[in-house]
């Protein structure tokens, strides 16, 4: 899925921090340890990468003192599908693009959270705007079976060959904000 810690399409740009604040939470008070899969495809949504890369300080922060009993942790990776970088038209303005397949596909963009305990199936992007803007589908179940299905899912794209981990947040990246 996409993921993005403002809005994308209105006016006014709104922070959404409840995102990231509850990431951080469940971290700290369930000790859980997060794992976020991001798809990394040619309509990659701009400035993603610092919201995401901001999001494994939270491990520095539980393990900052000794009296935290903090032994939670967040990992972040990019899901690429190959040729995610070809899409789109073949022919623009009567040149060739060097485009193999259609746009908006070779992306790996299921809309899913799962737990040890729950599912959350969804037709939204995890951006301010899907849930404030738009009419979208969510499924939520405790179903033992479809959990089991997600978590199946959820580990085979998470150790696939596509998937890759977030490269850490330089100074430089900060700076250039």
């Amino acid at each position: 899925m996409e993921w993005l810690g403002q809005s994308q399409h209105t006016k006014k740009t709104v922070y959404w921090s409840s995102l990231s604040s509850a990431i951080s939470e469940v971290l700290f008070s369930k000790h859980a340890k997060v794992k976020v899969l991001v798809a990394y495809w040619a309509n990659f949504i701009e400035k993603t990468e610092l919201y995401l890369k901001s999001l494994p300080y939270t491990n520095v922060l539980c393990y900052s003192s000794k009296q935290n009993r903090c032994s939670g942790s967040v990992e972040i990776k990019y899901h690429k599908v190959p040729g995610y970088n070809l899409t789109g038209p073949a022919i623009h303005k009567r040149k060739r693009t060097g485009n193999i397949y259609p746009g908006y596909t070779r992306v790996n963009h299921g809309k899913y959270a799962v737990s040890d305990v729950r599912g959350h199936i969804s037709t939204s992007n995890l951006v301010w705007d899907y849930f404030y803007t738009t009419a979208g589908v969510s499924f939520g179940t405790y179903n033992p079976a479809i959990v089991s299905q997600l978590q199946e899912i959820f580990e085979a794209d998470w150790n696939s060959p596509y998937a890759a981990p977030i490269e850490e947040l330089s100074n430089s990246h900060a700076d250039s904000s």
